[in-house]
């Protein structure tokens, strides 16, 4: 069960990473494209800033819960690594509580955030773009982060009380 939903979430995440990464490659494009087009005609593209401030937070957002499947954030492992198995499990899993937790505030404060800018109607400076556009991508990523972060808790977990690593969390 829990290598199966490890394999969906995998999936999942890593579409999720690959949209991101198309939010970013726009971004790269979109400024590209003003950088050249000032230095040709000294306009640029209007709305510039809305465009990329909404591609990189999507970018951000949509790729964090790939992060969290494939172990790649920022980590200082040189005790753990060299740990058994049962103590390392536990790290993993302290680690993927506080992950959680963070996630969870991180999307509870967003998802209320944007149904107050989508009531009251806010828009952005200079496009005029709706601000739920810019919420959406952070309530998805951080929920799927929440789940994620859920699912290596329990993976963590069960490699704790049965001392098998089922999904290879552990480096020796």
């Amino acid at each position: 069960m829990i290598k199966q939903s490890h394999r969906i979430l995998g999936s999942v995440t890593k579409y999720t990473a690959g949209l991101g990464m198309l939010f970013l490659l726009g971004a790269m494009l979109i400024t590209t494209s003003d950088v050249i087009l000032r230095k040709m005609d000294g306009a640029g593209i209007y709305g510039t800033i809305d465009l990329i401030q909404l591609m990189i937070l999507s970018a951000a957002y949509l790729s964090i819960p790939q992060t969290f499947m494939s172990g790649s954030h920022v980590a200082v492992s040189i005790i753990t690594d060299r740990l058994p198995l049962r103590p390392a499990a536990l790290f993993q899993l302290i680690g993927a509580l506080l992950s959680c937790c963070f996630m969870f505030a991180i999307m509870v404060f967003s998802f209320t955030q944007a149904q107050m800018q989508n009531e009251y109607g806010d828009i952005s400076m200079t496009l005029g773009l709706p601000m739920i556009y810019y919420w959406i991508p952070l309530v998805i990523g951080s929920a799927l982060s929440v789940l994620v972060a859920l699912h290596l808790c329990i993976a963590s977990f069960y490699t704790l009380v049965t001392q098998r690593d089922v999904l290879s969390l552990h480096k020796p």
